[in-house]
């Protein structure tokens, strides 16, 4: 990996990254498993979760602690939109497919009947790592995210 002009702010580290999201009809956390670079104010990288695996592109935002990505699948994209913090990335994702070339009509049968997932909530954070006589990374079974669930309580119920 080229290490030139990698993000060094504490909150960004470049490697492995674990989180959940959720849809706004459920509380329900979702595994997700990426690997991001941050790199002169752009984030990259690739993930999996129980959809497929993606790609991430997008931008951050460290004078206001911000940031802004695509979850891009092979059928779709999903847009993510949050907050940087000591506790990870945590926002709302909502589904960024332009309808704007279907009917009105159809527009709102889509609306109407995938309401309930085309947005959600989401968290993630750095994989520790582990000390250097341990393991190359740590595993913590970490089984869901408050902060998911105070987005999941405040934005959706």
């Amino acid at each position: 990996m080229e290490t030139d002009n990698l993000e060094l702010h504490k909150f960004l580290p470049t490697g492995q990254w674990e989180g959940f999201y959720c849809y706004n009809d459920s509380p329900a956390q979702h595994r997700m498993r990426t690997n991001l670079t941050f790199r002169n104010n752009k984030v990259a990288g690739t993930g999996i979760d129980d959809i497929d695996p993606f790609k991430w592109i997008g931008t951050y935002d460290l004078d206001n602690f911000k940031i802004s990505k695509t979850k891009i699948y092979a059928t779709h994209e999903i847009a993510y939109s949050g907050d940087i913090d000591e506790n990870g990335i945590w926002g709302i994702w909502n589904n960024a497919e332009d309808l704007s070339r279907l009917s009105p009509e159809i527009r709102e049968i889509i609306a109407t009947v995938f309401k309930d997932k085309l947005k959600g909530g989401f968290h993630i954070w750095p994989v520790k790592k582990a000390e250097a006589h341990e393991q190359l990374y740590k595993e913590e079974a970490v089984e869901s995210s408050a902060i998911l669930e105070k987005i999941y309580i405040e934005h959706f119920s």
